[in-house]
């Protein structure tokens, strides 16, 4: 993993994550590292977690990967597996880039549940950033195709555990 060739630094948006090195496509670069937590039960604001189920989130970590932003033209994706999450390079990602995700691809929240005003600056940024079926019909689809989207949005009918 990466985690070594990676900083936090402040920008106008906040503190973002940056490489050190240039990070190939496809690569593994962090895994989320907080507690696992039954959705209904966290404190946290929802941007603050990241949801692994339809009924869990990691929490805060106090580690690097609490400070990964979103971009509506991200760089990276979060693969979930189980209980844990990691975080994958799109593709080639040059030396002092900010490392990005689309926080929609891993949230099943409605509007009246979670919304936050994007500041991305992408030149296809959304403005309003909430749950996943909220997307566009042809991004979720182009989402989907790239293996962006956990299996618990996909399918979710699969079985998972139940806290």
């Amino acid at each position: 993993m990466y985690s070594k060739y990676l900083h936090t630094k402040s920008t106008q948006k906040g503190t973002g994550v940056f490489t050190k090195i240039s990070i190939p496509a496809n690569a593994v670069i962090l895994e989320f590292t907080g507690d696992i937590i039954p959705k209904e039960q966290t404190t946290f604001q929802p941007s603050d977690v990241l949801q692994v189920g339809s009924n869990r989130v990691i929490g805060p970590s106090g580690a690097i990967d609490d400070f990964i932003n979103h971009s509506c033209n991200p760089n990276c994706l979060v693969y979930i597996v189980g209980n844990r999450a990691f975080l994958y390079s799109l593709y080639e990602i040059p030396v002092n880039s900010e490392l990005t995700f689309d926080y929609s691809t891993s949230s099943t929240d409605l509007i009246s549940e979670w919304r936050m005003d994007c500041k991305c600056g992408s030149y296809n940024c959304r403005k309003t950033i909430s749950g996943f079926q909220y997307l566009d019909e042809d991004l979720k689809k182009e989402y989907i195709q790239k293996g962006m989207v956990p299996v618990f949005i996909t399918n979710p009918n699969f079985y998972q555990k139940k806290w």
